[in-house]
């Protein structure tokens, strides 16, 4: 039997190759051993497919309330796709709950949102990228930490991810390109999405994750629809900064009160500030 100098194991012939390849397509075994490490790419292939069904599906095409619908057919479509994938292909130690289904679904909706109400093209293909890495990647960081592996640069790639959602959403909660209860309606739906899975990342049980971002998405709805669409397009972007900061020190004095670790009224404190600093300049900004 040959051997291998470099590697010191003997060389594999053509019945060891037969049988890696029955094993890999699941032949006499069970269909979860597929995927032993979660593959991005087959998520990120399915969220340019979903993007590129949401062009096709833009207000210019449908109609904006037509085009609402179907946005959000797609968006439980995706729900259920990521799902039923994720339950028949990886193993249950690596399989993430509902939750992780969150950001992909908001990513959808924050595409749908800069379809209907942003004109240029460049910004609608960088949305468009941005939403399918969301799609791709937050099941896969899911399952990290469904596995107990999730480390701080998941958790970094998680809230950049979120934030990167909700920018576009802000913008759209004070921008006069939509009517008032899309906006309001956009703001508390995706806000509580993004919400639910920061918390979940946070430590923050499953139960009262919802809760808390149920509660912060109206709160940061109301917050939206008091500031108004801006008459000065310079300020859309400082704007909605502030809302971003808004439902960050919300987010913040969320998970403290739901999991109280450490000193959680300083803690509350410090993200409160933040809060009482965005309201206070957003009621400076608005006439």
């Amino acid at each position: 039997m040959t051997v291998d100098s470099r590697t010191g194991f003997r060389r594999r012939g053509h019945a060891f190759l037969a049988d890696e390849a029955r094993r890999t397509l699941g032949v006499g075994s069970e269909i979860h051993s597929l995927a032993e490490v979660p593959i991005p790419l087959v998520h990120t292939a399915f969220g340019a497919a979903v993007c590129g069904i949401a062009v096709l599906l833009r207000p210019e095409a449908l109609g904006l309330r037509n085009s609402a619908i179907a946005d959000a057919s797609l968006a439980l479509l995706t729900a259920i796709v990521i799902v039923t994938y994720d339950r028949l292909v990886y193993p249950r130690d690596r399989r993430p709950g509902l939750d992780a289904v969150a950001l992909p679904v908001a990513a959808v909706g924050a595409f749908g949102t800069v379809l209907a109400g942003v004109t240029p093209i460049s910004v609608r293909i960088a949305a468009g990228i941005v939403a399918a890495l969301v799609i791709g990647g937050a099941p896969q960081l899911a399952m990290r930490r469904a596995a107990q592996t999730e480390g701080g640069s998941t958790r970094l790639l998680r809230d950049i991810a979120g934030v990167a959602l909700l920018a576009p959403v802000m913008v759209a909660g004070t921008s006069a390109a939509l009517d008032a209860q899309w906006r309001w309606g956009l703001v508390g739906v995706l806000t509580t999405l993004v919400t639910v899975d920061a918390l979940r990342t946070d430590g923050v049980p499953a139960g009262r994750a919802g809760f808390f971002a149920l509660l912060i998405g109206a709160l940061q709805a109301g917050v939206a629809s008091l500031v108004g669409p801006g008459s000065v397009s310079a300020q859309l972007g400082v704007r909605a900064a502030m809302l971003l900061v808004v439902w960050y020190g919300l987010r913040g004095v969320a998970g403290t009160l739901a999991v109280r670790r450490g000193r959680p009224a300083l803690v509350v404190l410090e993200y409160a500030a933040f809060v009482c600093l965005a309201l206070g300049a957003l009621r400076w900004l608005v006439p």
